[in-house]
């Protein structure tokens, strides 16, 4: 299994993805920590979305989206 770092050295479609994270986070368009939490809720969407049988979320997954919906948007306050 390759490391992210080898990942970005040998994969050029990967090598473009982190390349326009970094450019966002260049532009202060979005922070590292909220680059990080945008990547974590598209996982937990398009688990979501696929799933044909009902989903189980375990209490501590729920509870960690709660708390990632309350968490207020520097973005919009301007």
């Amino acid at each position: 299994m390759k490391t992210p770092r080898q990942k970005y050295e040998n994969d050029p479609e990967y090598n473009r993805l982190v390349t326009l994270f970094e450019s966002l986070i260049h532009e202060a368009k979005f922070t590292p920590s909220e680059i990080r939490e945008a990547a974590l809720l598209a996982c937990i969407n398009y688990e979501m979305q696929r799933s044909s049988r009902p989903y189980y979320m375990p209490k501590e997954a729920l509870d960690a989206l709660s708390y990632l919906e309350g968490f207020p948007d520097k973005r919009s306050r301007s």
